[in-house]
């Protein structure tokens, strides 16, 4: 039976010893580790950069939105400004103190040997602030108004200052019902100032004449803002 001598058998326990060390194991296993950890970063890296871009995109329609919000909400504003001015100035159109009736009145109450030599209108506007009254429990606001002040002046020239006309063109307007109506009492129209001295018209020297002036002031209307 022949005997057979490996040779080479030192070199190849050798070879497996260096097949089975652990410290090559454990590179190769720490190798595949370390890919797996570089994976995981590299898969972070992207998901950064598309949360990025989603977030950019949404932070670029909030700014579109913000800016479309803002804008909607200064309309909202203005046309809001505007409702309340046209609120106030319809207001005004259908509670304004008209000149016109005033006109056709003093039409209907002239009476005889007395002219109207001037006739003035005074209308003035008064803005008043809101304010507080009172304190505690009892305090209340009173808001702010714009106050009506009309008022009416005539100069008049009495021809027959002896009857003393123009008392009859003064209560003439007194009694007048519109007159009564807009001033709410008959004894609206007053002298204002003193009669003048009797003076002779330079158109028939015979005849003396005095001018006068009556006022009125209508009752004042709050407008509130």
């Amino acid at each position: 039976m022949p005997i057979r001598i490996n040779l080479l058998a030192e070199a190849q326990a050798a070879e497996e010893m260096r097949r089975k060390d652990p410290v090559k194991r454990a590179i190769w296993i720490g190798g595949f580790f370390v890919c797996i950890v570089l994976l995981w970063i590299l898969k972070l890296q992207f998901d950064i950069f598309f949360e990025q871009k989603d977030y950019q995109n949404k932070a670029d329609r909030w700014e579109s939105i913000k800016a479309k919000y803002a804008s909607v909400t200064d309309n909202m504003i203005q046309i809001g400004d505007m409702e309340r001015k046209l609120a106030a100035l319809d207001r005004l159109t259908t509670n304004r103190f008209l000149w016109a009736p005033v006109m056709n009145a003093l039409q209907q109450t002239m009476v005889d040997d007395v002219q109207v030599t001037a006739l003035r209108g005074e209308q003035s506007y008064l803005k008043e602030e809101g304010h507080d009254v009172g304190s505690g429990s009892t305090q209340r606001h009173i808001p702010g108004a714009i106050v009506e002040k009309v008022s009416l002046f005539i100069d008049g020239k009495d021809d027959n200052p002896k009857d003393q006309d123009y008392n009859k063109f003064k209560e003439s307007l007194c009694n007048f019902d519109f007159f009564v109506k807009a001033l709410g009492r008959k004894d609206g129209f007053i002298l204002d100032g003193t009669l003048s001295t009797p003076a002779v018209d330079p158109a028939d020297p015979s005849k003396q004449f005095v001018t006068f002036s009556l006022a009125s002031h209508f009752p004042e209307v709050r407008r509130n803002e």
